[in-house]
């Protein structure tokens, strides 16, 4: 390439740079974009043809070389189609929730299946507290305060012992004690368990129609309808989560009276007021040596790797160990909580 033509087209690709800055402080509204690319594409022409050498080479070269830029073309015509012609798929507004429907026949009727059924569930998410026999006399009973609840006793239930109630309380854990929500588990998995935990001890007292519209039940229908938490598009929650409000920063986290504290309480009586966890009560195997954080509390930890990790331990506790879930918290309730154990760790 001849150096006369080299120096024209570089000054033609300064120049075109500089009006690239220039239009950028104007405001074209929808064609900012348009002229953006109309500038760009004349710069990678040039580039192309003179410094690639393509106005040099062989025209079978040129015809391949443009023939990818056609398909190009085709490709952003296409998905420029579904971007502008699809109609508003943004959600707004309030979010409603699903409705599950139960696959059982009046749910809150025991019957043996049911039973028989509560008794598998029960195995793999209430021993560790109540005990393999419902008399709360699990491994990890004699750490908690308040007790577990021996379902053999039939008093001093705190939210009542009529299915409805007890269902209730299944699906929104009790304040101030170590038991969790199972919401969770389905509507007719937490019946089941209903069923079972209440065969244990004497006959409970029968839900009358208040008790069960009370629950959000219409006893007049075969099947229980509940609804279902509401949950947005995932886009969405990324977003939110990522702004400063929703997480929580370690260094306000130590406060006592942050909300990440106040949350923390459901978790002394497992993992100290410290998280220094090790032996607490009658819990020896939680964490070794003694005078460290339980593993969830370590900073290397894979729990508190990222709040998302801490969120899924949440969520699912710890299988075939003494952590419960804690499902029933909200992002924000997470993030306070991630903050405050997190500022524990040492």
């Amino acid at each position: 390439m001849p150096t006369k033509t080299a120096l024209l087209i570089g000054s033609t690709l300064l120049c075109l740079t500089f009006v690239t800055v220039w239009v950028a402080g104007i405001d074209l509204g929808a064609f900012n974009f348009i002229v953006a690319m109309a500038i760009a594409t004349v710069k990678a022409l040039l580039v192309a043809l003179f410094f690639m050498n393509l106005i040099y080479d062989r025209r079978e070269n040129g015809v391949i070389f443009f023939t990818a830029f056609l398909f190009l073309a085709i490709f952003f015509t296409l998905t420029a189609t579904d971007l502008f012609f699809r109609g508003d798929v943004y959600l707004k507004g309030p979010i409603q929730g699903a409705e599950a429907k139960s696959k059982i026949s009046k749910p809150w009727v025991s019957t043996p299946a049911l039973v028989a059924h509560g008794k598998e569930l029960f195995a793999v998410n209430c021993t560790s507290c109540h005990g393999p026999e419902g008399l709360g006399n699990g491994p990890a009973a004699s750490a908690l305060n308040p007790h577990p609840r021996n379902f053999h006793q039939d008093k001093d239930w705190v939210n009542g012992r009529k299915p409805s109630q007890v269902f209730k309380t299944l699906k929104d854990g009790v304040a101030g004690s170590a038991m969790a929500s199972f919401a969770t588990l389905s509507s007719d998995d937490r019946w089941s368990l209903d069923a079972y935990v209440l065969s244990l001890g004497p006959k409970p007292p029968a839900d009358t129609t208040a008790d069960l519209i009370a629950i959000g039940i219409d006893p007049t229908k075969e099947n229980a309808v509940e609804a279902v938490q509401a949950t947005i598009p995932v886009e969405m929650a990324m977003r939110k989560m990522a702004q400063p409000e929703m997480v929580a920063h370690a260094a306000s986290a130590h406060n006592q009276d942050s909300a990440g504290a106040q949350l923390y309480q459901s978790c002394v009586q497992c993992h100290g007021d410290h998280g220094q966890g090790g032996k607490i009560g009658a819990l020896p195997s939680i964490s070794t040596p003694n005078n460290v954080s339980v593993d969830p509390f370590m900073l290397n930890s894979e729990g508190l790797s990222s709040q998302q990790a801490f969120t899924k331990l949440l969520d699912s506790g710890i299988p075939g160990g003494l952590m419960p879930s804690y499902g029933q918290y909200s992002g924000a309730e997470i993030g306070e909580l991630y903050g405050y154990v997190k500022s524990l760790a040492h």
